[in-house]
């Protein structure tokens, strides 16, 4: 059963069915009291959203230079709890972690391409030396 009350232009309200109360046949909105449970609602959400808009964030060099894998496992330890803790918007924790592993990513390629190059430089260097035995 649709909800028995009429909005401010005369027309029906538009309430789904699943939304009115058996009892009363009112939604939410138009049940007695309605109308400030439904303001008390949309304040609740506007302060949860202007808590969201207004977190603190990071502190600038808050998070340490990215030099080793220990200083990365560091910012993710810091940007971990400033999430939990409120101080940082989830979508920012999500983005600065992204960012910090892919700088992982980047320091390890790097370290295997370093350690492919040394072993490159020492293959040479015996052959090299194995030349020089046979001559």
């Amino acid at each position: 059963m649709p909800c028995r009350a009429t909005n401010q232009d005369g027309k029906r309200c538009q309430s789904p069915e699943h939304l009115v109360d058996s009892d009363t046949g009112y939604c939410a909105a138009h049940a007695p009291g309605g109308q400030e449970r439904m303001a008390e609602i949309g304040r609740k959400g506007a302060e949860a959203m202007r808590r969201k808009w207004m977190a603190k964030g990071l502190e600038p060099g808050e998070l340490p230079e990215l030099r080793t894998p220990h200083d990365a496992q560091r910012a993710l330890d810091i940007v971990a709890h400033a999430a939990a803790e409120g101080r940082l918007p989830q979508r920012q924790a999500d983005a600065t972690t992204r960012a910090i592993r892919e700088w992982l990513r980047a320091h390890e390629a790097g370290a295997v391409a370093d350690q492919v190059e040394e072993l490159r430089r020492k293959l040479s260097e015996l052959k090299s030396d194995k030349l020089e035995v046979l001559k």
